[in-house]
């Protein structure tokens, strides 16, 4: 199973003082590949810093390189067009007020194929509807394994 990891539940992943901490774990490590952006990546690194410390962010960074080096992680590059089409995700669903990284993982999952995101977002994931032909995104931890 191929999922698109967001900043909320990678830092849920490894924040071991969260009640969804054991799921998104569940979640992270049954994947095949976690497709994690670079704005997730520098989102994740700002939010551990802050909240658990620069040491604590490097963690999880190593762990994601590490990941990316034995092909668990892919970190795609993002172009221009990638982030020209998140700005018209953004601009479907105002109402949202979407960040460019959520926006991003939008365009991504299409690009995979893929409906699975690692999340606790589920506000505005719920609220978008994929660019791909599936119906809804699965979210997880909170949608469970399965769908």
């Amino acid at each position: 199973m191929l999922l698109i990891a967001d900043t909320g539940g990678l830092i849920t992943a490894f924040n071991r003082f969260s009640s969804n901490n054991a799921a998104a774990q569940e979640a992270l490590f049954a994947a095949s590949v976690a497709v994690v952006t670079p704005l997730v990546m520098l989102e994740v690194e700002h939010i551990m810093t802050r909240d658990f410390g620069r040491q604590a962010a490097y963690s999880v960074t190593d762990w994601l390189l590490k990941s990316a080096q034995q092909q668990r992680v892919v970190v795609p590059e993002i172009p221009v067009a990638t982030l020209q089409e998140a700005r018209m995700v953004q601009n479907r669903y105002a109402d949202l007020d979407l960040d460019l990284t959520d926006a991003v993982n939008v365009v991504v999952a299409q690009r995979y194929r893929t409906n699975r995101l690692l999340t606790i977002d589920e506000r505005d994931f719920r609220g978008i509807r994929p660019l791909s032909h599936h119906e809804a995104f699965h979210l997880l931890p909170a949608d469970g394994p399965g769908g």
